[in-house]
């Protein structure tokens, strides 16, 4: 009995040391997601974008852009966060004139990032601007960026991926 007892532990301690090797692969995510917020606040008079990412994602795709490892926690990520991400991220107004969005800052977790972005703007509806979101796609080319425009009135959204990472915001019916 006690022979079959500790053949028994032994057996699971094997079991639990192969699945936890396993665990990595099971774990890593196969998706590639974004999601940006797009409004107009009438209290500042900004437009406000905020951009959510996977942690990881994004200090792999930064450290491949600068071609040296990236960590948030890093002295300047602030400022290569700020330059990576207007080297990817552009709205036009109805005119074609791309908004230079002002730094606002960024917040991490252990999984994910946020960036916050803003310009002074007149109220607007945000109708046939153009969005490009090239967020990620060098890096991941499965990545799918989910931008949302809310205004007063409505609230639209656009799908960009590598195929089509410009959309124009279309509000008609």
């Amino acid at each position: 009995m006690i022979k079959t007892l500790k053949s028994n532990i032994s057996r699971s301690i094997i079991g639990l040391i192969a699945s936890c090797a396993l665990l990595p692969p099971v774990a890593a995510h196969k998706y590639f997601f974004g999601l940006t917020d797009v409004s107009w606040n009438a209290h500042t008079g900004n437009i406000e974008v905020v951009h959510q990412y996977t942690l990881h994602d994004v200090e792999l795709a930064i450290g491949r852009f600068y071609d040296e490892p990236f960590r948030i926690d890093q002295p300047d990520a602030d400022q290569r966060v700020k330059e990576w991400i207007r080297a990817r991220f552009v709205m036009k107004d109805t005119s074609g004139r791309a908004l230079n969005l002002d730094w606002v800052g960024l917040e991490a977790d252990f999984q994910n990032l946020w960036i916050y972005q803003e310009k002074s703007h007149t109220k607007t509806d945000f109708c046939d601007w153009k969005i490009t979101n090239r967020v990620m796609l060098s890096t991941y080319p499965a990545q799918v960026n989910t931008v949302n425009v809310k205004s007063d009135e409505l609230t639209r959204g656009v799908t960009l991926n590598e195929q089509r990472d410009t959309k124009e915001i279309n509000c008609g019916e």
